[in-house]
């Protein structure tokens, strides 16, 4: 519930929660990027090696280079809605707008070359957040383990196969493909249905507190925030939290204990 533009958010034992019909844990949806695989890490590895190969990046700070690259909105959501150019094209134009937010605007041909070397490398230095393969393997045994990521599903199905994961995990919804992303509740819907199970029976996992976490409470999921950092949450009274992916059998112990809490049943105010 947001009051006065606060999240107000309470267990099952709480008035807010009468009436919800309480049911087993079915399914586990899961972000993927920096949620069970390591991707902002392997960015950074990206322009170290880059500032290595090429001069020009070596004038730019590193963690500039990072922050315009990765956390940086080119626009590429509205261009796929819009049908505008092919999902490979579109990025490729991001990284030509990168590039030139970097001031280096060069010539079609480098764009390309620059663009299949970061791709490259992204899958080359990229890596599975620690314990993440336990930590899968152990929850496919008990849960449908879906994928639901604000990417495109060439690049991470690219990424499940470097890190091992084909065999831990049931589905993959990628944003691009669908045309929805997250935070919107047609890209959970789509999961739902791939999963064939309700938001009651569903927890969703994620680093991004926007697209994860308030994506899937508007969703009726219970949300649980992957927060590896140790930053202080938004809302000071979420405690829907994991630090780490192990011990497994402990971390889905606790995914288990914030199901069974179940979520109050949230009114979200427009404005946010």
């Amino acid at each position: 519930m947001w009051l006065n533009g606060n999240l107000q958010y309470r267990g099952c034992g709480q008035w807010l929660c009468r009436g919800i019909e309480k049911r087993m844990l079915k399914t586990v949806l899961l972000d993927f990027d920096n949620t069970i695989y390591d991707d902002i890490g392997g960015i950074r590895r990206v322009f170290i090696q880059l500032r290595k190969e090429y001069r020009f990046f070596r004038q730019i700070p590193l963690d500039e280079l990072v922050t315009r690259f990765y956390f940086t909105d080119y626009g590429m959501r509205e261009m796929i809605r819009e049908e505008k150019m092919p999902v490979q094209e579109v990025n490729l134009h991001r990284t030509d707008l990168f590039l030139q937010g970097v001031g280096l605007p060069l010539k079609d041909s480098a764009v390309m070359e620059i663009h299949e070397r970061i791709r490259l490398l992204h899958i080359m230095y990229g890596k599975p957040i620690q314990g993440a393969n336990r930590f899968l393997k152990k929850l496919r045994e008990k849960y449908t383990v879906g994928i639901v990521t604000n990417h495109m599903g060439d690049y991470q199905r690219e990424k499940i196969e470097k890190s091992g994961f084909e065999d831990m995990i049931d589905f993959m919804i990628p944003a691009y493909d669908y045309g929805f992303f997250k935070p919107e509740p047609e890209i959970f819907s789509i999961a739902l249905e791939m999963a064939g199970s309700t938001p009651e029976e569903t927890v969703m996992i994620g680093d991004n507190w926007k697209a994860d976490i308030i994506g899937a409470i508007q969703s009726g999921i219970v949300p649980i925030w992957a927060n590896f950092k140790n930053q202080p949450p938004p809302e000071p009274g979420f405690t829907n939290v994991i630090r780490a992916l192990s011990p497994p059998g402990q971390i889905i112990e606790k995914i288990e204990y914030f199901h069974s809490l179940r979520p109050p049943v949230l009114k979200i105010d427009q404005d946010q």
